[in-house]
């Protein structure tokens, strides 16, 4: 039988675990930006959802990346100004504006992903065999109860 003692120092020690690998995502979110003074990780998941759904409005855009609109609306600015993307008038909807990215938007967004997933890969091979399966499975559990919350 666990005690109430016991849950509150389990509970604990998953909040500090909590805190510690969300806090590190974060330091190396912001490192690796300024590392590589190309497209930031925000900027990253906005481009990538238009990379996979071009011409889509601002606000699909937003919700696809999990920023608010008006964030999206600021990056968007910067990378307009930066020649990555366009902004054009919708073909269905006139009062819609759609987003597209330029050519070197395309290669800006490709080299990204490359080195997203260079870095995915590394971690993945620091992993042991039975850590690897482990994280797959936890990872795929929290991101199920993460959106339930």
């Amino acid at each position: 039988m666990v005690t109430k003692t016991q849950q509150d120092t389990g509970l604990e020690a998953f909040e500090q675990a909590w805190a510690e690998f969300f806090g590190s995502v974060r330091r190396s979110k912001g490192r690796q930006a300024q590392e590589e003074g190309d497209l930031s990780f925000s900027q990253h998941y906005l481009l990538a959802a238009l990379a996979d759904h071009p011409g889509m409005p601002t606000g699909e855009l937003a919700l696809a990346a999990g920023v608010s609109p008006p964030t999206a609306t600021r990056m968007l600015d910067g990378l307009e100004r930066d020649g990555i993307v366009i902004r054009e008038p919708s073909e269905e909807d006139r009062r819609k504006v759609t987003i597209r990215l330029t050519d070197e938007g395309r290669r800006i967004v490709q080299r990204k992903q490359r080195q997203v997933s260079a870095r995915r890969k590394a971690v993945y091979e620091s992993l042991s065999e039975s850590e690897r399966e482990q994280a797959v499975r936890l990872m795929h559990r929290l991101a199920g109860l993460i959106e339930e919350l």
